[in-house]
């Protein structure tokens, strides 16, 4: 995976810090998906891991219903938008690389490190999640570290997106594919061996939700540009070329913003 031997110090390597700020204007995810992330997690109060947190679309939801979240992220430049996008919440406490932001009943706090060397305190985690991150992590340490960090009773999960079914989302991802055909890998097989070590091979629970959200012109470019796979991937004048493709589209189909998202989940101990 090619993950092992780079420190999150080596910001260059951390291709996220570019797209911190478009990727901060992607559209979040559902709140039944949250509520039931939350549930997984404990309720209010319990401690959850966001590992991969980006720029807090998970982290902060949580926090909202009251959990206490850190949001651990290798790249600095999504910690600071986490921040930025947050600057109504009242910070409770600062260090170089930690901010803690006080929700009306939960908190986040940010951490700067990896999914696969968090530095967070060992079994202490009722939830340990990893949400639309499974290809940028190592598998086998990610899940040896979140074994780690869950509480005897804690739960591992994993979200995965793919585009949806509108007309929309199968242009969008037939566009996609046609520049850059890694746009389609599912990282399945990862999923499944980081799951089985975070949980020592405990029995999954699998659950799917779909989301529609209509996008700006705005919103969609910033999306697009937010994916690692086509900003950076693409070079200038093929991203043009994609942007302008997908403006073609959004002029015959409402810009409909539609995914599956699938939920796998697991609980040590669980058969």
């Amino acid at each position: 995976m090619g993950r092992r031997g780079v420190r999150v110090e080596d910001a260059d390597r951390w291709v996220f810090n570019r797209l911190a700020d478009a990727y901060r204007l992607r559209p979040g995810y559902p709140d039944v998906l949250v509520d039931r992330l939350a549930a997984i997690g404990g309720g209010p109060r319990e401690r959850v891991a966001d590992l991969g947190a980006g720029t807090g679309h998970l982290a902060i939801a949580l926090a909202q219903r009251g959990q206490h979240v850190a949001a651990v992220e290798p790249a600095r430049a999504m910690l600071d938008e986490l921040i930025r996008g947050s600057r109504h919440l009242a910070p409770t406490s600062e260090a170089p690389s930690s901010l803690t932001l006080a929700l009306t009943r939960g908190s986040v706090r940010t951490v700067h490190a990896s999914a696969e060397h968090t530095t967070l305190e060992s079994h202490s985690f009722g939830l340990v999640l990893f949400a639309d991150v499974l290809q940028w992590v190592d598998p086998e340490l990610a899940g040896l570290e979140a074994a780690r960090l869950l509480s005897p009773a804690g739960a591992c999960a994993l979200v995965e997106a793919r585009l949806g079914d509108s007309s929309f989302a199968r242009g969008l991802g037939a566009i996609l594919a046609r520049y850059n055909p890694k746009a389609t890998r599912i990282e399945t097989r990862a999923g499944r061996q980081l799951l089985s070590l975070a949980t020592g091979g405990a029995g999954r629970e699998i659950e799917r939700f779909a989301q529609e959200v209509e996008l700006s012109p705005e919103v969609l470019e910033a999306t697009l540009r937010s994916f690692s796979y086509v900003g950076p991937a693409l070079g200038p004048r093929n991203l043009e070329s994609l942007l302008s493709d997908v403006r073609a589209l959004a002029r015959e189909h409402p810009a409909v913003w539609s995914r599956e998202l699938t939920l796998t989940w697991a609980r040590p101990g669980r058969l």
